[in-house]
């Protein structure tokens, strides 16, 4: 058991170095464009690893994934269009929103099994799509609502250290919550439920309490999305939202949260090197999804496992 517990870790080299990276490139490079890549990157990343915490561990596929974030993004947007706050405030109502969504929903769905929890949730998502678009009055629908951005002038340097920031801060919690009793009991829950409720797991409480956090944290990511775009769309609460995340995160390694990082700057960066395949991306998302389910069930992960061995 200690050896495999080690093997988790030292697996975890390869983020911890990523993230080493990522902190000192934007200032020896020196390229706005490099900058803006590598948002995107984190960004994805935090998606995927946010998404992974209902997929990985109590094995729920949250389709409706983008709804939250999209709530969180137009809760964040609206007030700062309306009532003047400023996006970093705007950021604590947009996860609330999202979390307390996330709660209501879950506790509506989870107690569901199999596909049912999964398409309701998708259900929820493309119905705030269409609520957005059908109420331009408020959020100008499809015209794009303007919000104001976290930082003034042209340089991305300052949101590519806030996406950081909150990148790790999430990594940090999540990785600390699934390595606790909570944890134990989400990962139980995923293995077995039956068996969950007979050593005394309260199944519809974790269940409930894991698609919260992940929807906070989706919210989170949607209210900084809303303030480094400047503009907001319905399009936010669509599948090709939810999509890219669960890609990402099916590719990195489902489970393990630290494994969407490698992954987001793996695709992301396949996509600005060879640009033409922007537009067949989807059909690449479902070949990934293939290869991994086939040949590489643990994605990335556990091929990084493969090859990091632990001291013997």
């Amino acid at each position: 058991m200690g050896k495999i517990v080690l093997l988790k870790e030292r697996s975890m080299y390869i983020t911890i170095i990523l993230l080493g990276i990522s902190v000192v490139i934007p200032p020896l490079l020196k390229n706005e464009y490099v900058n803006s890549v590598l948002i995107s990157c984190l960004l994805w990343a935090g998606m995927s690893t946010a998404f992974d915490l209902t997929a990985g561990y109590i094995k729920v596929t949250n389709f409706g994934f983008a709804g939250f974030f999209a709530a969180g993004a137009y809760t964040s947007a609206l007030l700062a269009h309306y009532f003047g706050f400023s996006p970093f405030i705007g950021m604590l109502p947009a996860l609330l929103v999202a979390a307390i969504s996330g709660a209501l929903i879950g506790y509506l769905t989870l107690r569901v099994h199999g596909i049912f929890a999964a398409c309701f949730s998708w259900f929820v998502s493309e119905t705030l799509k269409y609520v957005l678009a059908a109420t331009p009055e408020i959020t100008r629908g499809y015209h794009g609502l303007e919000l104001p951005v976290f930082f003034g002038g042209i340089s991305r340097l300052p949101y590519y250290y806030l996406i950081l920031v909150l990148y790790i801060i999430e990594l940090i919690v999540l990785l600390k919550i699934v390595r606790g009793k909570i944890g134990f009991a989400f990962r139980v829950i995923g293995e077995d439920e039956t068996a969950a409720k007979t050593i005394g797991v309260n199944v519809t409480y974790y269940k409930v309490l894991c698609f919260t956090v992940s929807c906070l944290f989706a919210g989170l990511l949607g209210a900084f999305y809303a303030h480094y775009i400047g503009m907001l769309t319905p399009d936010v609460s669509s599948l090709s939202i939810t999509i890219p995340a669960l890609a990402i995160c099916y590719v990195g390694g489902r489970g393990t949260l630290w494994g969407s990082l490698p992954s987001a700057y793996m695709i992301i960066l396949l996509f600005e090197v060879f640009r033409p395949l922007w537009a067949y991306r989807f059909i690449i998302y479902g070949i990934l999804l293939i290869v991994v389910m086939i040949w590489a069930q643990g994605g990335l992960a556990s091929l990084i496992r493969k090859y990091i061995k632990p001291k013997s």
